[in-house]
């Protein structure tokens, strides 16, 4: 295959586009991350809630948390993944997932794209509105610190960046079912379809396993997710280039103009 023809079939809309949307999304993140950081939420408020959310799961004979929790402090392969998951995941899981939207699927990002930037405006409305403390804040649990997958850094309240009661919505739960449903809508072999849609699942576990959230702040995070489809649902009736176009867009590529750029 030749340059041109791999330019236009991984760059469809020319590498101006890749530059823009670098940008779009590097500023969209740094500001949700400062946006998260800005939410003022006391401890005790905090810690309310948490237990708020305690008492609604054992209401509901629900409250799974600290039997997972142990059971995967208790064994090494199970903690480990925990560990390791929340540590490393949700970011670089995300980062590999729009890469492979954008040079895959590039009528689709606009879509994925639109989808997580309502996402972060959802749960930063919530976190303002609804501080939590996550169950490795909540004493009485006891949660073990070794399998949290939080580096020191990421637990200081001084970093303008961390906002550690910013627990429900779980992002983790919410942000890997936008990506991961995305590209199990897009791919073709059915296994991987399967294993895209269960993904959440396991990012659920991590998530519970290591003490950093409830299972019910992931299923609050998979109604951000389906809320913010909404929006990018309706953001593409307004502009039809921002529709999720499905697995056939990436065989039409290269009928989109290299020098069409659309944010």
């Amino acid at each position: 295959m030749s340059a041109a023809e791999l330019r236009r079939r991984f760059l469809p809309r020319g590498p101006l586009d890749l530059l823009v949307q670098l940008a779009v999304l590097a500023a969209a993140y740094t500001a949700w991350r400062y946006a998260r950081g800005a939410v003022d939420g006391s401890y005790a408020t905090s810690l309310a809630h948490a237990r708020d959310l305690i008492s609604l799961e054992l209401a509901l004979h629900s409250f799974v948390e600290l039997d997972i929790h142990d059971w995967a402090a208790a064994n090494a392969v199970p903690g480990e993944i925990a560990r390791w998951g929340y540590a490393n995941l949700h970011f670089k899981g995300s980062v590999l997932a729009l890469t492979l939207i954008y040079f895959g699927w590039r009528g689709s990002f606009g879509f994925v794209r639109n989808t997580l930037f309502a996402a972060m405006a959802i749960s930063t409305l919530a976190y303002a509105l609804y501080p939590t403390a996550p169950p490795r804040f909540v004493p009485e649990l006891g949660v073990d610190a070794s399998i949290t997958g939080n580096e020191p850094i990421m637990s200081d309240p001084g970093n303008p960046l961390f906002n550690p009661f910013a627990a429900v919505p779980s992002m983790h739960v919410g942000i890997s079912i936008i990506f991961a449903w995305s590209l199990a809508l897009l791919v073709r072999p059915r296994w991987l379809k399967g294993i895209l849609f269960a993904y959440p699942l396991l990012m659920t576990y991590v998530v519970v396993a290591s003490g950093n959230h409830f299972w019910i702040d992931g299923l609050f995070g998979a109604f951000t997710a389906a809320a913010a489809a909404g929006v990018a649902t309706l953001l593409a009736r307004a502009n039809p280039d921002w529709a999720f176009r499905g697995p056939a867009e990436r065989e039409g590529a290269g009928a989109i103009a290299p020098e069409a750029v659309a944010t």
